[in-house]
């Protein structure tokens, strides 16, 4: 039996006055979707506790059937092995990003605001002045560069796990000093690196070039998701089946990687379509190969972030028309299957942050067929007898629940 599952990242909202009261989920135009509600099952899950902090990294560990209380230990690791990076046993990794904030709010950060040859730069000219010793800095793109903490007992072994930090997207529009990394000296390293950093920007040519353009310059460095690499027992030994995950998010691969998952990065594409159109091409293919395939779309994820509603619905019905469709289409085509579609977490556009609210998912195929035809929203969901309190528990219930075997 073949398995799918497209992640629709971040899809689930709160009701927007310019949606007349209602969510994305509510107003979207997804046929796949709304198929899916009338022929299977729906569903409520909580993917996510209070305590670990909620993003597309936490909660598909949590997807996958790893308990994220006991497992997820920060997304920096996740990160540099999405990337490539060896991040050793013990060592600590974190973000770092380039940010602006002028006035002291921080108005934008590298990945939105920022060549990404001009951020390789900058990050690489900063590395000297970091004062860390053993630490290493791996320029990546956007906002994807990653710290390493390599230092031993013997020479300097710092531990970070008192260190509580703050992603740059929790800090758009707010106050740099009242979101600074906190937790003894190891908090007041990072408050110092981002002090020198400050000064080491202020009158750096690739700033000089940037105001004479009309363009924001970069005042900061920001590290951000601190973790250690968490140990992952084998997917696949788990659950006896074979997966395949795609996904343009270097922390969600690298999670998968050491899941023991084969991972795909589709390249770049121009439009949320056109990438969207190439995951479907991939999955499609990889369901040849694999008894489950995980497609991660976060397009709503990051038009919530951005405070952009509408675009929200149009990245929603995107995935429908582009991803779910299709693979309507070629699961139906191989027989026996089941296939789901959840948002993982919500991210209100009102709020531009990720939280973890519990959130709708729907399953069709085998042995899945609904008693009550529902649409796929927040609302309907709240109301369905079927709700899994912890969202490490659904893969079991996705693959097992009445399948022979």
């Amino acid at each position: 039996m073949k398995y799918a599952i497209v992640i629709m990242g971040g899809a689930a909202d709160r009701p927007a006055e310019v949606l007349g009261d209602k969510t994305p989920l509510q107003v979207v135009k997804a046929p796949a979707l709304a198929r899916m509600g009338k022929t299977g099952r729906l569903g409520q899950v909580r993917m996510l506790p209070d305590s670990i902090e909620p993003g597309a990294d936490s909660a598909v560990m949590s997807l996958l059937g790893y308990d994220p209380v006991k497992r997820y230990a920060g997304r920096g690791p996740l990160t540099a092995t999405g990337m490539g990076i060896d991040v050793p046993a013990g060592a600590w990794a974190m973000h770092l990003s380039l940010i602006t904030a002028s006035t002291g709010d921080l108005v934008a950060y590298d990945d939105e605001a920022l060549p990404a040859a001009e951020a390789r730069t900058l990050v690489q000219e900063l590395l000297p002045q970091l004062e860390l010793p053993g630490v290493v800095v791996h320029p990546g793109q956007g906002a994807m560069h990653v710290l390493i903490d390599l230092a031993k007992e013997d020479d300097g072994y710092r531990d970070w796990l008192p260190v509580v930090t703050a992603p740059p997207s929790v800090v758009l529009n707010r106050s740099i000093r009242e979101h600074l990394p906190i937790g003894d000296v190891q908090g007041e390293r990072l408050q110092q690196l981002i002090a020198q950093s400050a000064v080491a920007l202020e009158n750096h040519e690739i700033n000089q070039a940037r105001q004479e353009m009309g363009e924001p310059p970069v005042t900061h460095l920001w590290p951000w998701a601190l973790g250690q690499t968490p140990a992952l027992p084998p997917w696949t030994k788990r659950f006896g089946r074979s997966a395949v995950l795609i996904s343009r998010d270097p922390s969600v691969r690298g999670l998968a990687q050491l899941a023991g998952l084969e991972v795909i990065d589709p390249p770049a594409a121009e439009s949320i379509q056109g990438e969207l159109i190439r995951m479907s091409a991939d999955s499609i293919e990889a369901l040849e190969q694999h008894d489950l395939v995980i497609v991660h779309a976060d397009a709503p994820a990051a038009t919530g972030l951005d405070g952009n509603v509408v675009d929200k619905v149009h990245a929603i019905h995107l995935i429908d028309e582009h991803v779910l469709q299709p693979m309507e289409h070629a699961l139906a085509a191989r027989g026996e299957h089941r296939l789901m579609a959840t948002p993982l977490y919500a991210v209100p556009t009102d709020d531009r942050t990720d939280v973890a609210d519990p959130v709708p998912f729907v399953i069709t195929g085998y042995k899945m067929a609904g008693v009550v035809q529902r649409a796929v929203t927040e609302a309907a969901a709240a109301t369905c007898d079927l709700q899994v309190e912890y969202g490490h528990e659904l893969m079991e219930f996705f693959l097992k629940s009445g399948v022979r075997g």
